[in-house]
């Protein structure tokens, strides 16, 4: 059973235009949307939501076609980017305004419940928004949307505009989260290390349409493409001759291709970012940080694409 289909999917927005889009989520499956910014992410989300209307395709759930039907018809729990929690209520009173509105019992103690599933909220729920850190915002935002029954959860950008720190750990708390719930789970996201902790597949959008799919650490591993490799390159990428390779698919070797190190930088405890040159053209590689002490390596470039 799918928790959410989508067939030949068009809509727009201005000029833009969205489709045709087939997409697919499993029951308790977390699906992750990624591609570049204004690539149609957010509006195929809205759509699916019954925020934005279609104007031609059908969106099921749960086998029961929905295209139609107004959002709160659609069971979904939804966590906007911009988290759009109350400024006048405390965290307490986010969570548990969706309880209060449809007057159900045991809110106090599922609120309650609900702040010890999301680590550390507990502490901050006599607190009002403008007081709250980044990351307990967006935990207020999650809990207040999980904290009722629903069938489905999306997600637009959740780890957006936060530090790194934050948001590996943000990262690892909704994770285990979702892992939990249960729930089918559709989420906007940006950044490729984002999807591959989050995310058992993921759809690549660019321009209003889908253009590859699948297990996003095998995309990584393995991209299809140049736009894949691109997309899945935390680092960016290198251009030498007609090759196009991402830093991380430089490796140290006993023969090979001549670089000389320009500048170290430390990436983590094993391994250093750096400005390198290979016959007088810049590049980046990320290599092992006793390796980078050296002014010249022998390297071999293990993944690429032609350049067209």
């Amino acid at each position: 059973m799918f928790a959410l289909e989508i067939k030949g999917l068009k809509a727009s927005i201005g000029d833009f235009k969205l489709g045709p889009i087939n997409l697919a989520v499993r029951d308790g499956e977390i699906v992750g949307l990624i591609g570049p910014s204004g690539c149609g992410k957010t509006l195929l989300l809205r759509v699916a939501s019954g925020l934005h209307d279609a104007l031609t395709g059908k969106i099921f759930m749960g086998g029961r076609e929905v295209t139609n039907e107004p959002p709160h018809k659609r069971n979904i729990a939804f966590v906007f980017q911009n988290d759009a929690l109350f400024p006048h209520y405390d965290t307490y009173q986010n969570i548990a305004f969706p309880l209060q509105l449809k007057k159900e019992s045991n809110i106090q103690e599922r609120v309650s419940k609900k702040a010890d599933e999301l680590n550390g909220l507990r502490e901050y729920l006599e607190k009002f928004p403008k007081e709250l850190p980044a990351g307990i915002k967006k935990l207020t935002a999650i809990g207040r949307e999980t904290v009722r029954i629903f069938d489905m959860i999306f997600m637009d950008e959740p780890f957006e505009r936060l530090d790194k720190k934050v948001k590996t750990e943000l990262r690892a708390m909704i994770k285990r989260l979702l892992l939990k719930i249960g729930r089918s789970v559709l989420i906007v996201l940006n950044d490729c290390e984002d999807a591959m902790a989050i995310a058992s597949r993921v759809y690549i959008m660019n321009d209003g349409k889908i253009v590859s799919s699948g297990n996003p650490i095998d995309i990584y591993n393995n991209p299809p493409d140049l736009f894949s490799m691109e997309l899945f390159s935390p680092f960016g990428i290198n251009k030498y001759e007609d090759m196009i390779f991402r830093p991380e698919d430089v490796k140290i070797a006993g023969e090979g291709l001549l670089a000389s190190v320009q500048h170290t930088s430390p990436y983590d405890s094993r391994n250093a970012l750096c400005n390198i040159k290979i016959n007088d053209t810049d590049c980046v590689a990320l290599i092992p940080i006793e390796a980078a002490k050296n002014k010249e390596l022998h390297i071999k470039i293990t993944k690429s694409f032609k350049v067209m």
